[in-house]
């Protein structure tokens, strides 16, 4: 009996180890866990508060009372983020980058009687092998999209669509918050959305283009269509540091045939995009600004919206 208890013993003093070593195991594994965590959760903290260095120098900006900006390239851009200031945060590299939304197409002007035929403009201009059936059906959804629900409407052939879809989807029927929304609409394939993403923009109220900021494709869609020559002549005008007179944009928009209220040289939104990043954290942060000037000339400025990694 005697050599079978001390088997026995033996048995379980090496369940029990091994019970230990599992449990010390796991609660090694639980500890390396969280304290990754942590360290990710303070490496993400670390990067949103650097990347604050970029919104507060774009306020900066913005809030200058000289408002007149010109574009440093095809996409509206005005401004980047001052090499200088790339390592202000510790253990932080900071960049940046402030935009001129008013450069692109605000989607949310087709609320208004006057936009659509801009619009169609920019599709045959951007979608050159489109026609115009396919353009005009574009422009319905997307006005569909966007225009407040009326009592009474009933099934049509738009909700019919969409509640056929899988899973099915209910139209916004209020402005677009974002441009992300248009892969939601009808109609606006990834090809469509891919083609329009770089030219368009969702803004909270209609806006005029800025002519200082905005490309060719754009400017080519204001009046009634402007051609190589016309917008030769725009960018002549505004040079590198813009059109700052506004006695010298009437006399352009004029002699061009573009109505007043289809343009400006001072633009009220911009988006502000800051890129902070560590060894092992990258971070974007989409920050579209607001801007108003009082009666005495002082710009009031102030955040839309943000968001992180994505528009």
């Amino acid at each position: 009996m005697l050599p079978n208890l001390k088997g026995s013993a033996l048995i379980s003093a090496l369940f029990i180890m091994t019970l230990i070593a599992i449990a010390a195991t796991a609660m090694s594994s639980r500890l390396q866990l969280d304290i990754y965590r942590t360290r990710i959760s303070i490496s993400s903290d670390k990067l949103k508060l650097a990347s604050k260095a970029v919104t507060f120098w774009a306020f900066s900006e913005v809030a200058k009372n000289k408002s007149i900006f010109s574009a440093k390239n095809d996409y509206g851009k005005i401004f980047d983020f001052p090499e200088r200031f790339s390592k202000i945060y510790p253990g932080v590299t900071i960049s940046g980058e402030l935009y001129d939304l008013q450069a692109l197409f605000n989607l949310n002007n087709l609320k208004d009687y006057k936009y659509p035929k801009q619009f169609i403009l920019l599709l045959e201009n951007s979608m050159p092998r489109s026609n115009i059936a396919q353009q005009r059906a574009l422009l319905d959804n997307l006005v569909y999209w966007i225009s407040p629900y009326k009592p009474g409407r009933g099934h049509d052939e738009y909700l019919k669509y969409y509640s056929s879809l899988k899973p099915p989807l209910i139209p916004s029927f209020q402005p677009m918050q974002s441009i992300s929304e248009l892969r939601l609409v009808r109609g606006f394939s990834k090809k469509v959305y891919e083609k329009l993403q770089p030219l368009v923009t969702a803004l909270p109220k209609t806006t005029p283009i800025n002519i200082n900021t905005a490309p060719k494709i754009i400017l080519s869609t204001l009046g009634n269509g402007l051609n190589e020559i016309d917008i030769n002549k725009i960018y002549d005008a505004r040079g590198k540091s813009g059109i700052s007179d506004l006695n010298d944009l009437i006399i352009l928009i004029k002699e061009l045939n573009i109505p007043n209220d289809q343009v400006t040289i001072e633009s009220n939104y911009y988006l502000s995009i800051a890129n902070a990043s560590t060894s092992e954290l990258n971070l974007k942060v989409y920050t579209i600004i607001s801007r108003s000037k009082d009666a005495k000339g002082n710009m009031a400025v102030g955040i839309v919206s943000e968001s992180i990694n994505t528009m």
